[in-house]
C-alpha cells in the first residue's frame, strides 16, 4: 500500500536541481577564467609592434628626414607616421644586412681565403639591405597605386547603388553610411568609412570629412566624385542625377579600360608566341645544325639544356607575371 510522497523527497529534488545550477554556473564561470588567464597570456607574450620597436631606436634620425610623407601613408591606409614607417625601414635593412652576413659567411669561409669570405659576405649584406631599403621605401607608391587601380574598377557599380538611394531621397550622410554596410567592393567600403569614422568618431561635419578624405583618397576619380557631391550639396543641385551621370561615365570608361587591356593581352600573346615558342625552337634547331657540322667551339647538348630548362621557363614566368599585373580581379 503505497503512501503519499512525503515533503522532503521533492524538497531534495529541488535543492539537487539548484545544486546541479550552481556546479554549472561555476564550471562556465571557471571556464571563462580559464579563457581570461589563456587571453591575458597571449597579450603578456605578444610581440612588440616593430615600427614603435625601431622608432625608439631611430626616430631621433627619422623625426628630421623627409624621405616620405604622411599624406603617402594615408593614401595607401597605412596606420601609422612617416617617422615610424621610415624607422621600421632602417631597421628591416639593418637586419636584412646582418641576417645575410651571418648566413653567408659560414659557407663562404669553407670555399674562399678569409679575407675574400668577408669581404665577400659583406657585398651580399649591403646589397640584401639595399634591396629591403628600396621595397620598404617603395611599397607605399606602389600600394597607393594598386589601390587606385581597385577604387576606379568599382566605382561604376558604387556610383549607380548611391544614384538608387539618391532617388529615394536619403540623405548623403545615410548614403555612405549604407555604402559601409551595402554589397560593393572592399576597397570602396574603405574609402566610405574613412568619412563615416570621421563624422561618428571625430564629431566632424559630413563636408569637412568629405574635404579631408578628397585629400587623401589614393583615386582621382572618387576624389573628383567627392568634389561633385559638395557642389551639389552646397548649390542644392540634383544628386539623384549627378551620380546617375557619373556612373555611366564611370561605366563607359571602365568599357573602354577593359577594351585596352584586352588589346594589350593580344600583344602579349603574340610575344610570348614569338619569344616563348618560336625562338626556342630556332634555337635548338641551329645547335643541332651546328653540333652536326660541327667545329662550332660551343656544347651544343649544354646550351639545349639551358633553352629547355632555363630559357622556356624563364619567359613563361615572365608572361604570368605580366598577366597577373595586368588582368584585373574580381571579388
Amino acid at each position: 500500500m503505497s503512501g503519499p510522497v512525503p515533503e522532503g523527497g521533492e524538497g531534495g529534488k529541488e535543492a539537487a536541481a539548484t545544486a546541479a545550477g550552481a556546479l554549472e554556473a561555476e564550471a562556465k564561470k571557471a571556464e571563462e577564467e580559464a579563457k581570461g588567464a589563456k587571453q591575458k597570456g597571449k597579450e603578456k607574450f605578444a610581440f612588440p609592434d616593430l615600427s614603435l620597436f625601431a622608432y625608439r631606436i631611430f626616430g631621433r634620425f627619422t623625426d628630421r628626414t623627409k624621405l616620405i610623407k604622411d599624406e603617402e601613408l594615408r593614401k595607401c591606409l597605412m596606420r601609422t607616421t612617416a617617422a615610424r614607417y621610415v624607422s621600421k625601414m632602417y631597421l628591416l635593412t639593418v637586419i636584412g644586412a646582418v641576417v645575410t652576413v651571418a648566413v653567408t659567411l659560414p659557407f663562404l669561409i669553407r670555399w674562399m681565403v678569409f679575407s675574400y669570405a668577408i669581404f665577400s659576405s659583406l657585398a651580399l649584406g649591403l646589397l640584401v639591405g639595399a634591396a629591403v631599403f628600396l621595397a620598404t621605401y617603395m611599397y607605399p607608391t606602389y600600394a597607393a597605386g594598386m589601390r587606385k587601380r581597385k577604387i576606379n574598377s568599382s566605382l561604376n557599380f558604387a556610383t549607380q547603388y548611391m544614384a538608387i538611394l539618391a532617388g529615394a531621397d536619403v540623405t548623403p550622410e545615410r548614403i555612405f553610411k549604407s555604402l559601409v554596410k551595402g554589397d560593393v567592393d572592399k576597397v570602396i567600403k574603405e574609402e566610405v568609412g574613412e568619412i563615416v569614422k570621421s563624422i561618428d568618431l571625430f564629431g566632424k561635419d559630413f563636408y569637412t570629412a568629405i574635404q579631408e578624405r578628397i585629400k587623401d583618397t589614393a583615386s582621382p576619380k572618387f576624389a573628383d566624385l567627392l568634389k561633385g557631391i559638395l557642389a551639389v550639396g552646397n548649390m542644392g543641385g540634383d544628386l539623384r542625377r549627378y551620380l546617375y551621370m557619373q556612373g555611366r561615365a564611370f561605366m563607359r570608361e571602365r568599357r573602354i579600360d577593359m577594351k585596352k587591356q584586352l588589346d594589350g593581352l593580344g600583344v602579349a600573346a603574340e610575344i610570348y608566341i614569338s619569344m616563348g615558342v618560336v625562338l626556342p625552337l630556332i634555337i635548338v634547331v641551329m645547335l643541332a645544325t651546328m653540333s652536326f657540322i660541327g667545329g662550332s667551339g660551343i656544347n651544343a647538348v649544354l646550351w639545349m639544356y639551358v633553352v629547355t630548362f632555363v630559357m622556356i621557363p624563364a619567359v613563361s614566368a615572365l608572361m604570368l607575371l605580366i598577366l597577373d599585373s595586368s588582368v584585373p580581379r574580381e571579388e
